[in-house]
């Protein structure tokens, strides 16, 4: 079996791409399977999530791209079953030097060969841009996971980045399927109830059951290096991306 690569994006900053990113690894880890986290957003809040220190760390993704990894990029994090490729501030510096390239289309998914048949899943934490690194991310995945707040603009980006992507399936001539995550919910807010039901009637054949709702506790674990169901394992927000874990496994297994 090969990992499912699985790139969670939107070009909006803020909607809780790298918690989804880090609490939905932790849970599919929880589940048994063998999963792998990727930090590809220069600001490395993945990296710390993961309680590593992107200006100490010694081999990072970033080494992968340059050719000059030493072999121990890959890093344990507190759970068994997960691993990290961290990131650091040079990342910035690998896109620009992307579109230097003739050709730099496959660059991450020949980066993460190695690696596909060492885990059932591969999460891709892109930047909130729409730039080489987000692109090379959406070619190496079969999924792509888009976390949505609902708010006005927040929905309006949806349609943008569907668009790309599915450029992006048609050039590839891949197969790649595509899911809409509502996060950072808040049921007392009217907006956001009003969205949540545009979002569903627009996007009824990609929203997933699961919904995130607002949860303090997203906003603390990431202090101390815990991902959610270690920090505060009996919290709404630990069930919840349990609940996404478990919709995951259920779509790749049809």
């Amino acid at each position: 079996m090969t990992a499912e690569v699985i790139a969670i994006s939107n070009q909006k900053g803020g909607v809780a791409k790298t918690t989804t990113t880090m609490s939905l690894g932790a849970c599919l880890a929880e589940a048994g399977c063998r999963t792998l986290i990727v930090d590809l957003d220069s600001q490395a809040n993945l990296t710390l999530a993961a309680g590593l220190d992107p200006n100490t760390i010694n081999d990072t993704i970033v080494d992968l791209f340059d050719g000059k990894s030493n072999g121990t990029t890959r890093k344990k994090t507190v759970m068994e079953n997960l691993h990290i490729l961290p990131g650091d501030l040079r990342l910035s510096r690998v896109e620009r030097a992307l579109y230097e390239k003739g050709s730099y289309e496959e660059t991450l998914r020949n980066i993460l060969r190695p690696w596909i048949d060492q885990y059932d899943f591969i999460l891709l934490d892109c930047p909130p841009s729409f730039g080489a690194m987000t692109i090379i991310a959406l070619i190496a995945a079969d999924r792509v996971l888009i976390p949505v707040q609902p708010e006005y603009y927040a929905a309006q980006g949806l349609t943008r980045l569907l668009k790309i992507a599915r450029f992006i399936k048609e050039r590839t001539g891949r197969d790649v399927s595509y899911h809409v995550l509502v996060t950072m919910l808040d049921v007392r807010n009217r907006i956001h109830v009003l969205v949540l039901d545009k979002l569903r009637e627009h996007y009824s054949e990609i929203m997933l059951d699961t919904l995130i709702n607002v949860d303090t506790n997203l906003r603390e674990c990431p202090a101390p290096g815990e991902p959610i169901i270690i920090y505060e394992p009996k919290s709404r927000a630990s069930q919840e991306y349990r609940d996404l874990a478990r919709e995951i496994i259920q779509k790749v297994r049809i």
